[in-house]
């Protein structure tokens, strides 16, 4: 079911205020609307009116939610619709040339880019957001830590009980309840999913023995441990409504769900929750950020959440209806610059300076049908 960021708009009415001139005096001459250009001065003016669709990520989907209706309210002739149906689904919609844009945590690779019915496919960093680790434990009102090998343990099925003393080595909390531990993934493949699964591979050896992979994958591998739950969605629902249940959700869900999260090892040696800081910290260790070198999985910083991530917008790099092209570019040169505002009461971070200009540079590469810049 698609989300419109127009349905629940109230219009704004403005009047203008006149100053008395005589007779005489000519009417000043209005600036002509600049519609190819980008930056913040030009990104909500476009002359024609355009309905933009886009599917995928789950996980970002309450930002874009947010910055969608506020660009539909500085800007009514564009209208929005996302679907959050999964990255899995947009990309193949955006392969199929089904929607106008998709988003997705994990960057396609080169067999999927060459698959896509529409040609070049042009991948733009528009998010920073991390993967908590949230459980319900009852009577367990936080500080409780957990690293790779003891994480690893718990999904792999090897720990079945909360008050498992091997738990608590690492945690330092020795008054854990004695109820199953029940480890909940994700039933769909998911960025969250190949996020968690890099940081077991890093940090907890056994894990890839037992998953019998050294890559991390968006599909999960170990299906029979546990329960399998639908996007973020499902897994926070789960985890909310299951004693001794722990699954991992991006933190902008679990933000909004009031969830309890684990403290992870870092790279450090320190215990580090997720917080706007610490998925902060994370972001600015990517250095030379691009589609092929994106994961900043377990980066150094004492203050580094280990489970941090970038969501890609894709596009199409020629667009074959030119006003609907600029409509695109604009809307994402405002998600990636002034929508940023909107990420840290909704639980992501703002994008660092270095990567918001990745975004600019690609999008100046967006082209018309026959190959010209689209943007001067």
């Amino acid at each position: 079911m698609r989300r419109t960021a127009s349905g629940v708009l109230m219009a704004v009415l403005a009047g203008a205020t006149l100053a008395g001139c005589s007779s005489q005096a000519k009417a000043p001459t209005a600036a002509p609307q600049v519609t190819d250009r980008l930056g913040v001065a030009y990104d909500t003016a476009t002359a024609s009116v355009a309905t933009l669709n886009g599917a995928g990520a789950n996980s970002i989907d309450p930002f874009f939610e947010k910055v969608f209706y506020d660009y539909h309210s500085a800007n009514s002739k564009t209208t929005v619709n996302y679907s959050p149906a999964g990255s899995s689904v947009g990309a193949k919609d955006i392969e199929q040339g089904t929607v106008d844009f998709a988003d997705s945590e994990i960057p396609l690779a080169s067999t999927d880019l060459a698959a896509a019915t529409g040609g070049a496919i042009l991948q733009i960093p528009v998010d920073l957001g991390g993967v908590a680790i949230s459980y319900n434990l009852p009577g367990v009102s936080g500080g409780l830590k957990l690293d790779g090998p003891i994480l690893a343990a718990i999904f792999d099925g090897a720990i079945t009980k909360w008050n498992d003393p091997r738990i608590a080595a690492v945690s330092g909390a020795t008054s854990l309840p004695d109820i199953p531990v029940v480890p909940v993934h994700r039933a769909d493949s998911s960025g969250p999913g190949w996020d968690l699964d890099s940081y077991l591979l890093k940090t907890a050896p056994a894990w890839g023995a037992k998953t019998g992979a050294s890559n991390p994958s968006k599909t999960w591998p170990l299906t029979n441990v546990g329960l399998g739950e639908q996007l973020n969605t499902g897994v926070a629902n789960y985890v909310h409504q299951t004693a001794g249940a722990i699954g991992y959700v991006e933190y902008g869900y679990a933000l909004q769900a009031g969830f309890t999260n684990s403290a992870l090892k870092n790279q450090s040696g320190a215990f580090v929750s997720p917080s706007l800081a610490s998925i902060a910290a994370a972001g600015t260790q990517a250095s030379g950020l691009s589609a092929t070198n994106f994961s900043i999985i377990d980066e150094p910083g004492a203050g580094t959440y280990p489970l941090a991530n970038f969501s890609w917008t894709l596009v199409y790099q020629k667009q074959a209806d030119r006003a609907k092209g600029l409509a695109l570019g604009k809307l994402i040169d405002y998600v990636t610059t002034t929508g940023q505002r909107q990420a840290g009461p909704l639980g992501y971070a703002p994008l660092p300076a270095a990567v918001a200009s990745l975004a600019a540079s690609t999008l100046q590469q967006l082209q018309t049908a026959t190959g010209a810049p689209l943007f001067q």
